[in-house]
């Protein structure tokens, strides 16, 4: 039986972590494509026992259960020929990226006006 939740405990894991968690879904302006990066952690626990009591006889147990967490590791933002990798994990990456976001705003206004 233990087996048994387990192997269905990480099959399911599995179902919930692949390339799609990841990378994230591309958002695309005109030439510029930003795809998120992901980190997931996962960790999960079982147990199971039995046991005999003079009063009450024996009995079995068992339980388990799953985490998950995603958490923004990274933006890779292609423009025209030009790739960039920017990390959100690193000190002063937030602050790298927070310079860049209005100059790729600024150039994604027109493009914007101009499908309208």
């Amino acid at each position: 039986m233990f087996k048994e939740d387990i192997d269905a405990l990480v099959s399911r894991l599995e179902n919930l972590v692949s390339t799609k968690t990841i990378v994230g879904e591309p958002i695309i302006n005109g030439d510029t494509t930003i795809i998120p990066i992901l980190t997931a952690s996962v960790g999960f626990g079982m147990g199971s026992g039995e046991g005999q009591d003079e009063k009450c006889g024996g009995g079995k147990g068992s339980g388990g259960g799953a985490g998950m967490k995603l958490s923004p590791t990274a933006l890779l933002i292609m423009r025209g020929g030009d790739v960039q990798v920017y990390s959100l994990s690193q000190k002063g990456s937030l602050a790298k990226l927070a310079e860049v976001i209005p100059d790729l705003i600024n150039k994604l206004k027109p493009q914007e006006k101009a499908e309208q």
